[in-house]
């Protein structure tokens, strides 16, 4: 049921108002009251979920932000009442008085009139009708067109007037129109509860700010943090309640705030508070915050919760970042991996990544919905490491806790176990852990109990184990137990087109997650990565990526800030003259500056092309690798590798073309 008030604007019009109401298709569901509308209606009182009205009455409403449809005033409506007002007298000049949105534009119909002067007083404010009238009559004008309070103060003046009528076709487009309004109206309101239902069942605190900085609405939980406050947080500065926070940045310049530590209602929370996107001046900010106790509380419960549960891998494969061909190789091995269920050794430099591996193929494999326990045995010394491998009774030991400890091996039953540092190992403990893979059975120090395991091991190093075994570091029946599948990572310095995307991916996830003000790497600064060893692999990276992100105070890092952050030093080992040994710059100043001619970048040996030492076909080979070395250092921009090599980009074009080199 729609109930719809209707401000009739003469009383003439009500009979009109109750036949076409009457006459309505959906009439019965319908519920509709007709109001004499008058000069200061109480409008705000109105109870309805749509108001009709005309004139002065309408722009009010809608002003207000009332639901409202307007009963429009049509040019043949004005022409009726100038026809009517000249039959009253010899009248040369007529004045169009009343509201904005019912008379403006009156004076257009005027050529309709040649022998007649029409004017036009448009008003939007009715305590000003009365002045308007006088203008009129003071301007010369004789008669008076308008509403039903236009004509009544002329009436009272003694001038000739004639009401502006509304017809039963504008009535009735009036219905239609607030019966849309109505269903609408109801849409958005039923919108609106929904969200502050959302709002109100949060843990969180959340308050909306509009573009002056003014609450527009706040959820129950911010009331809960301010007890003695008994009204209502809409409608106050939120300045008032977070001085520390700058507003101005987030609702202007579109800065983001996040994870801030402030005080609210007297207590200490962590707020965030992020612009909202759009042109209304009514959302400006989106503030949330929730206490830093419940915070802590809940993440004791998470811990514990987690610990109860056993251990879980966080990544998987998409997690890892890439753009080189030879990393995707790795992967699709790794993926391949990871359907079987031998164990695996990874081989690869610190900071590869072996251990977001060993979570992916984890992850990727039947034993996902088990354990993965991962421990470092490089960490722990050899009788802490033996006991938290296989764990002990209660009295094994000085020191032992009562009722005993779980080990490892135990808590990775039917998932997996990823023993990183495998190298490390002592050869006491290498002799009990090739029992432990071969058997597939523990026993507990301190017991002569024998428990089965259904473990998957998962090993890696930074060590040639091979190597280890042929000096006696390491047991050679114990590298074929774990090397079944091997996989070989990659280190940074082999994957070129992983540098510059890894640099590009982790400086815009720091700009996100810190708010620094570095966005991007300049070309120089990109040129000095590539020719950097990299030695740290994307361990360094990211820490490079942090490090140059609060060193650097501006949006563009040039190849200054580059060398700032990056460790080490880059010239070579410099002879008594001043020359270097490898033909490497000197300095790290030189370094930022363009190469110019053949080996003038990279940290290896130079390369440059052939012309001496070598002939026919070997001089061509030797050209041949010379260039698609220094195309993939280069990053195959053919400029910078023309003038790395010293020759002018069309002779390189032309070496490309000769020997079929693409890219």
């Amino acid at each position: 049921m729609i109930k719809i008030v209707f401000f009739a604007p003469y009383p003439d019009i009500l009979p009109v108002i109750e036949q076409v109401f009457r006459e309505r298709p959906e009439s019965e569901a319908i519920r509709y009251e007709v109001i004499q509308d008058f000069y200061n209606n109480r409008l705000e009182q109105v109870d309805a979920d749509v108001v009709i009205a005309r004139g002065f009455t309408a722009h009010t409403l809608k002003r207000k932000n009332i639901p409202c449809a307007e009963l429009k005033s049509t040019g043949y409506d004005v022409m009726k009442a100038v026809n009517e007002c000249m039959q009253k007298g010899n009248i040369e000049r007529i004045a169009v008085v009343g509201a904005f949105n019912m008379v403006y534009g009156a004076e257009q119909m005027s050529h309709l009139y040649p022998q007649l002067g029409l004017g036009c007083y448009a008003e939007d404010d009715e305590t000003k009708l009365d002045m308007a009238v006088h203008q009129a009559l003071k301007d010369g004008n004789q008669a008076v067109v308008g509403g039903y309070s236009t004509v009544q103060i002329a009436e009272r003046l003694g001038v000739p007037a004639a009401m502006i009528h509304s017809g039963i076709e504008a009535v009735n487009h009036a219905i239609s129109e607030a019966i849309a309004v109505a269903h609408l109206t109801r849409y958005e309101r039923q919108k609106r509860d929904e969200i502050a239902n959302i709002m109100n069942y949060s843990f969180q605190g959340i308050i909306s700010v509009n573009r002056k900085g003014i609450i527009t609405l706040a959820n129950t939980c911010c009331h809960t943090y301010m007890k003695d406050r008994k009204t209502s947080l809409a409608g106050e500065p939120v300045s008032k309640f977070f001085p520390d926070i700058d507003f101005g940045g987030v609702i202007h310049d579109k800065q983001k705030i996040l994870s801030e530590v402030c005080k609210f209602g007297g207590k200490q929370v962590l707020v965030n508070c992020v612009p909202v996107e759009g042109d209304s001046e009514e959302f400006g900010c989106v503030l949330t915050f929730q206490g830093t106790e419940q915070i802590q509380a809940e993440e004791g419960k998470l811990r514990k919760q987690m610990h109860s549960d056993g251990f879980t891998a966080r990544y998987d494969f998409s997690h890892i970042l890439y753009r080189d061909s030879c990393m995707e190789a790795v992967i699709n091995q790794a993926v391949k991996f990871s359907y079987a269920d031998s164990n695996i050794l990874i081989h690869g430099e610190t900071g590869t990544g072996k251990e977001l591996f060993a979570q992916s193929i984890h992850n990727s494999s039947r034993r996902r919905k088990g354990p993965f326990v991962a421990i470092n045995c490089a960490a722990l010394p050899e009788n802490l490491l033996e006991s938290e491998l296989f764990g002990y009774v209660e009295g094994a030991f000085t020191g032992a806790a009562k009722g005993g400890k779980m080990g490892f091996f135990e808590i990775a039953h039917k998932g997996t176990i990823f023993l990183d540092e495998i190298g490390d190992i002592s050869p006491k403990l290498q002799s009990r852990l090739l029992r432990v893979i071969q058997e597939r059975e523990i026993i507990r120090l301190g017991n002569d109990t024998v428990i089965p395991i259904d473990v998957r091991v998962i090993c890696a190093t930074n060590k040639d184990l091979k190597k280890e075994v042929a000096q006696g570091n390491f047991r050679e029946d114990l590298l074929y137990r774990l090397d079944v599948l091997e996989l070989n990572l990659p280190p940074l310095r082999k994957r070129k087109q992983d540098i510059l995307y890894l640099a590009d991916r982790m400086v815009r996830f720091e700009h996100e997650r810190t708010g620094s003000r570095l966005e991007a790497i300049s070309q120089e600064g990109k040129e000095l990565l590539l020719r950097y060893s990299w030695p740290g692999n994307v361990r360094e990276m990211r820490n490079f990526c942090e490090r140059i992100c609060i060193l650097c105070e501006k949006p563009r890092a040039g190849a200054e800030d580059v060398l700032q952050a990056l460790p080490g030093e880059w010239g070579g080992e410099e002879q008594e003259d001043g020359k270097q040994t490898d033909g490497r710059r000197t300095d790290r100043r030189q370094a930022a500056e363009p190469s110019r001619g053949p080996g003038s970048l990279g940290t290896g040996n130079p390369i440059s092309l052939p012309s001496t030492g070598c002939h026919g076909p070997r001089l061509e080979a030797a050209q041949k690798q010379a260039v698609e070395d220094a195309l993939e250092l280069c990053g195959y921009h053919r400029g910078r590798t023309a003038e790395y090599l010293g020759i002018d980009k069309s002779t390189l074009w032309r070496k490309m073309r000769k020997y079929g080199i693409e890219g």
